[in-house]
């Protein structure tokens, strides 16, 4: 598929089938992410890759509540999805790679000094990079954020201490392609958003 075409079908999804994705597309997906720009090429991010009926079960019992399942209709068979990927931000990472010898010129070997925490932005290209990688693969996605029982979530999948998870992936076959009520808010015009050399 044509890079620019990917682009102009990258869109979130809700609704999935049940379908398995196949593995080699998965790899495709998981490789492309490991793509993107790092700040000092410290790579600190990881993803745990959720994709076996009691993981996924488990992942879902904790992420939604009951009441939201059972309400929901723009995000109904969100929970079919046979993959889900939670990128996780390493902070310490790059504490500890800004005060290796070719970057302690920077003082940025503690998380505080950074100005913008470039752990989060990584981490964000990163799941961009599969999120397009995803449309390549004729498959659909959605990225969401995990709001309810974050501790939980990383007790039982055993997410270290110092991993932020910045979200989750949901990943599968599109069973769907209603959009959502935010889409309906169209896109911004260019002339509001690009402003060359003053503001």
């Amino acid at each position: 598929m044509e890079y620019y075409e990917v682009l102009a079908r990258r869109r979130m999804y809700r609704h999935f089938s049940t379908d398995p994705i196949p593995q080699d597309a998965l790899d495709r997906i998981l490789s492309s992410a490991t793509r993107g720009p790092s700040a000092g090429f410290t790579q600190g991010f990881d993803f745990l890759i959720l994709n076996d009926a009691l993981s996924l079960g488990q992942f879902w019992s904790l992420a939604l509540t009951d009441k939201w399942r059972k309400t929901t209709s723009m995000h109904k068979d969100l929970w079919n999805a046979p993959v889900v990927i939670i990128p996780l931000a390493n902070p310490q990472a790059y504490a500890q790679r800004y005060s290796e010898p070719d970057k302690e010129y920077s003082n940025l070997d503690s998380e505080v000094n950074w100005p913008v925490p470039y752990w989060h932005i990584d981490t964000a290209f990163a799941s961009m990079l599969i999120l397009n990688s995803v449309v390549n693969e004729n498959l659909g996605a959605l990225f969401f954020g995990l709001f309810r029982n974050m501790n939980s979530i990383k007790e039982a999948f055993g997410i270290p201490e110092g991993l932020v998870p910045i979200g989750a992936i949901a990943i599968g076959h599109p069973s769907s392609s209603e959009l959502s009520a935010s889409s309906k808010r169209g896109r911004r015009p260019r002339s509001s958003q690009f402003h060359f050399n003053r503001f």
